[in-house]
């Protein structure tokens, strides 16, 4: 209908005139609610931004409107630089016309601080997200969605400059009003209540991460089931949270689940399953379960060297801990030769100088000091 529309005012009204001009506006809408990127950022905004300007002047409503669209559609592309440069475009303007707290001004703002977060400016997006969240919450209130959503951007801004303690509280802030206005099953809700346990699992903090990831966990089996990959990630979170927590066997059946579901949602050699096995493998290794703990990383190995490579830091880290468990089995040859492999693929892939190649050289090193001085060879294990 607005490719109709756009055709008939065309050859009726002309290039330029403003109802036709509308019409384009609108194809470009449509083509980008169908993911359409290309074709609406391309064809459309771009040729009506051009005309509009020439037509409207550039501080016209309708000219900030598709300039506005314009950096949405390149934010949707993942055109972070040019989104940047059009989002801050479309602020100016809309500052200048319709003043700093209209809602299409923080529109403009919420927009230009995805730009810059997406491209590691996080303290400049930490700015347009405070004024978003503030001008938003004083206009809309607290619980509106668009609020929240700046509030959220702003706690993930926070975290990525390591300011934890305020993304900590930010993100509450932000899950609480979220839990209001959408209510707790809600998928904003359970991916929120899923992020903050991690942050949680990040900070070390894992009293509070197991409460999150068990709420996750709840809220993600009703909403989602069992089977569904949110549900598994849930999972073997709630199993990082327990393993720190010396709760062994806990976490070793939420490993367990996690890694026989998503095996059969994923596949062996997806890097989620893998990463499941590997946790679980630490979890047997922690509880003296050593033969099952090392087929564990044999497997794990096999499928990060298929699907990443054999010098990933991932493989060299699985390979790493291979060592600590046939040395904990007296296969102190085995070990060795695990040492070594990891120092040699280590530093054909990464580097001599790269930090994990270094550290697996300095652990070798030591390794090889303690088991020559000792006539058993039954020495510590450099970590």
């Amino acid at each position: 209908m607005c490719r109709r529309a756009r055709s008939g005012r065309e050859r009726a009204l002309g290039l330029l005139h403003r109802d036709t001009l509308l019409c384009v506006n609108n194809l470009g809408v449509a083509l980008s609610n169908q993911g359409k990127y290309y074709e609406a950022e391309e064809i459309m905004y771009r040729h009506a931004l051009e005309a509009v300007e020439k037509a409207l002047g550039p501080d016209h409503p309708v000219t900030l409107d598709t300039m506005n669209m314009l950096g949405e559609t390149l934010l949707d592309l993942r055109m972070y630089d040019q989104a940047e440069a059009v989002c801050r475009r479309a602020l100016a303007g809309r500052e200048k016309v319709l003043g700093a707290d209209h809602g299409s001004t923080l529109t403009s703002a919420d927009n230009l601080g995805r730009a810059l977060h997406n491209q590691r400016k996080c303290g400049e997006a930490e700015m347009m997200f405070r004024y978003a969240q503030v001008g938003r919450e004083k206009a809309l209130g607290p619980y509106d969605v668009d609020t929240i959503l700046s509030l959220h951007g702003l706690a993930v801004a926070l975290l990525d400059q390591k300011k934890f303690e305020e993304a900590v509280i930010t993100y509450q802030h932000a899950l609480g009003s979220m839990e209001r206005a959408l209510g707790p099953n809600h998928p904003f809700t359970l991916e929120s209540i899923n992020m903050l346990g991690e942050m949680l699992l990040d900070l070390k903090r894992y009293e509070e991460a197991e409460v999150m990831c068990r709420r996750a966990l709840a809220g993600r089996e009703r909403a989602l089931g069992l089977a569904h990959r949110d549900t598994l990630l849930s999972v073997n979170n709630l199993g990082v949270a327990l393993c720190n927590q010396r709760k062994h066997d806990e976490a070793e059946a939420m490993y367990r689940r996690a890694f026989v579901g998503a095996e059969e949602t994923l596949g062996l050699d997806h890097r989620d399953t893998l990463l499941c096995i590997y946790n679980l493998a630490g979890a047997l290794y922690k509880q003296g379960k050593y033969y099952e703990a090392e087929m564990m990383y044999w497997r794990v190995l096999a499928g990060r060297e298929r699907v990443l490579g054999p010098g990933h830091p991932y493989t060299l880290r699985c390979i790493v801990k291979l060592v600590a468990v046939l040395y904990d089995q007296g296969k102190f040859s085995g070990a060795e030769t695990m040492y070594r492999r990891a120092v040699t693929e280590g530093e054909q892939a990464l580097g001599p100088r790269y930090r994990t190649a270094l550290k697996n050289a300095n652990c070798l090193a030591m390794f090889l000091r303690a088991r020559g001085s000792s006539s058993t060879g039954e020495s510590s294990l450099p970590r």
